[in-house]
């Protein structure tokens, strides 16, 4: 078995607000060593279910956040900024399940902790209609490529929208959401334990044959809202993209990998607005 995991870091239980996640604020390394703690909970949990491979794609802001030194040493590790972003180490290898730690919910959402899809840029993004995260379109983009999310760690909001798009899938609850900026969570060690738990039970599943690939049929309408219509308007200069209402684009894709591609170039281009 050969073992992706995706490891984000708004979702880590302890890491409740938002200038902690960001390099430079005093709080930072701490939130770096939780969210190294949850990585080693999943690695370990997917070799304790047989994994013969683990690759680990450090998946938060410049995704340099992982002290290579402080992860499990049976572990590779995928860092720094990358034209697949959070599903990186997907291109480059063939995976029988993918685990996605430390996750979040969508932008725009009312209650999930540090809500948000890739950036601060998009308030709403949609597949096929259905609103979505960096879950949906990370797994979207996996699914077209064969591999199933097994699992998804973070608040239990992020559960509740999980359970809608990968109803196969372990959803793993660290902390309970309060606000954007607030959360309830257990000790990092429960914490840990929980993703070690879910990553077994993941890992397992895929053995097993009990998960799907997330696939949608086609064609696939990627929608995005953005919090200004400059942010649109340069988003809908990208071929195949049309501008929508006050502040969206929508493209529409022939299938999952396009879709996503899509969805990453948007948003990046849309970051040139703030420039």
């Amino acid at each position: 078995m050969r073992v992706y995991i995706s490891v984000d870091m708004e979702g880590i239980a302890g890491v409740n607000a938002s200038k902690p996640t960001e390099r430079g604020h005093d709080a930072y390394p701490r939130s770096a060593a939780l969210m190294t703690g949850e990585a080693n909970a999943a690695i370990e949990g997917a070799f304790d279910a047989g994994a013969e491979e683990v690759v680990v794609n450090d998946s938060h802001g410049r995704m340099y956040n992982l002290p290579p030194e402080d992860l499990d040493g049976r572990a590779r590790l995928v860092q720094g900024i990358k034209a697949w972003s959070m599903v990186e180490a997907a291109a480059i290898g063939q995976f029988d399940v993918a685990l996605f730690v430390g996750y979040h919910t969508r932008a725009g959402h009312p209650r999930g902790t540090l809500a948000h899809t890739y950036t601060g840029g998009p308030t709403l993004t949609t597949l096929a209609g259905r609103p979505t995260g960096e879950y949906g379109i990370n797994a979207l983009y996996l699914g077209a490529l064969g591999v199933p999310v097994g699992m998804v760690a973070g608040d239990d909001a992020l559960a509740e929208e999980v359970a809608g798009w990968l109803p196969w899938a372990e959803r793993v609850v660290v902390k309970r959401a309060i606000s954007w900026q607030a959360a309830e969570a257990p000790h990092p060690a429960r914490a840990r334990e929980l993703v070690r738990e879910g990553a077994q039970r993941a890992v397992e599943n895929a053995r097993d044959g009990a998960l799907e690939p997330l696939r949608l049929d086609p064609p696939i309408e990627v929608g995005i809202d953005f919090r200004h219509g400059g942010q649109a308007d340069l988003a809908g200069l990208i071929p195949g993209f049309r501008r929508e209402g006050d502040r969206g684009v929508r493209y529409t894709a022939a299938e999952g990998v396009e879709a996503y591609r899509a969805f990453v170039s948007a948003v990046r281009m849309a970051t040139l607005a703030e420039e």
